[in-house]
């Protein structure tokens, strides 16, 4: 089944041998034609006022993307989240819980304790990552529900929320947003321009009309992008802004403990995320000697820990380094012997001037 998924994202951004890329050229055309009518069918309803988007009693910023996976939404989600905790407004992250077990609506945080729902499993591996970034100095509440709308209306019911902060959200058009961010990544950017299952795209490219910007996420490239840049300025009339992703620290994954990143050399790295070849970019200046990957959202084992423990050291590996979404997920599973770290990832964002020129009035 992995393999069958690398060989899907690798069509839908041009990796995969001819003869692979046609076989699934084939496989996937009807149900993308398919896919494509019923997406252009419900847009044309919102359009039409056959359906109508509906107003929470929070504001609602939307942190969304048009394509799948391995954008950069959580790290963003983040720092809108911190921004307007320090704004001094009432803030929560409201997510569906990907990968979670979850059901209705949950507080996985509120803004007066510690995390309520701490196993992954259960929120799913992003929600988790959000709630730990929710400390006294940057205080937010976390949710999660499948239903967005009914989820912020109980955020500011229960919670006197004020603003929510929606990881990911934009194909759902039920709740009316009042500031969508719409993310793509600049390497991969829209992929084969085919909408799902043969390409990346949720929705028709078209639909970035209903974004009031984009952030282009450079997760380390040295790729040119102003050529992408100009395409969505001039084609879409949005403002367009970069946030480039760099390097915070590396940390103990049970003790918390920091370490500096110049006594990191090394490394045996693993992770579970939809681009792990991105993550294994930012490691090889550490001297990366080997890697690990499994599918995106991956529920780890104890077993599972004890072959990555193994092969690091087939490897020789000095440490044994993660993500900060996976670090969430095996906290539990490592053995007291075992040190594990994770790579802290810090977007540079100036969230008052995307405020500035694209709404009149948030907070």
């Amino acid at each position: 089944m992995k393999n069958f998924k690398e060989k899907v994202t690798n069509f839908h951004y041009g990796k995969n041998p001819a003869v692979t890329g046609a076989l699934l050229f084939a496989a996937f055309l009807i149900p993308s034609v398919f896919y494509c009518a019923v997406i252009n069918l419900k847009n044309a309803f919102y359009k039409a006022g056959i359906l109508k988007e509906k107003k929470a009693k929070p504001k609602i910023i939307c942190i969304g993307n048009l394509t799948t996976g391995g954008v950069g939404k959580t790290p963003v989600v983040i720092e809108f989240c911190k921004y307007f905790s320090k704004s001094g407004k009432k803030t929560a992250s409201l997510s569906r819980g990907y990968g979670g077990k979850l059901k209705g609506v949950n507080i996985i945080k509120d803004y007066n304790g510690s995390i309520a729902i701490k196993d992954a499993a259960l929120t799913g591996d992003e929600v988790q990552l959000i709630a730990q970034n929710s400390t006294p100095e940057n205080n937010f509440a976390v949710i999660t529900s499948s239903d967005r709308l009914k989820g912020a209306n109980f955020a500011a019911d229960n919670l006197d929320a004020e603003i929510i902060v929606m990881d990911d959200g934009f194909s759902n058009r039920r709740i009316k947003k009042d500031l969508t961010v719409l993310l793509f990544d600049i390497e991969k950017f829209i992929g084969n321009g085919f909408l799902l299952p043969l390409g990346p795209l949720r929705e028709p490219l078209c639909e970035i009309k209903r974004a009031d910007c984009i952030i282009l996420i450079n997760k380390n490239s040295t790729a040119p992008f102003e050529h992408i840049q100009k395409f969505l300025e001039e084609k879409f009339k949005k403002p367009v802004f970069v946030s480039k992703f760099k390097t915070d620290c590396f940390y103990n994954i049970k003790t918390g403990e920091i370490i500096d990143t110049k006594d990191i050399s090394d490394i045996f790295a693993f992770c579970a995320i939809g681009s792990p070849a991105q993550f294994y970019d930012y490691l090889e200046p550490f001297n990366l000697l080997d890697t690990k990957s499994f599918d995106d959202h991956y529920s780890y084992t104890e077993a599972d820990i004890k072959d990555i423990a193994a092969k690091a050291r087939q490897a020789n590996a000095k440490y044994i380094i993660t993500t900060e979404k996976d670090a969430v997920k095996i906290k539990d599973f490592i053995p007291e012997d075992l040190q594990i770290f994770a790579m802290k990832l810090k977007p540079e964002i100036d969230i008052e001037k995307i405020l500035k020129e694209t709404v009149d009035s948030i907070i």
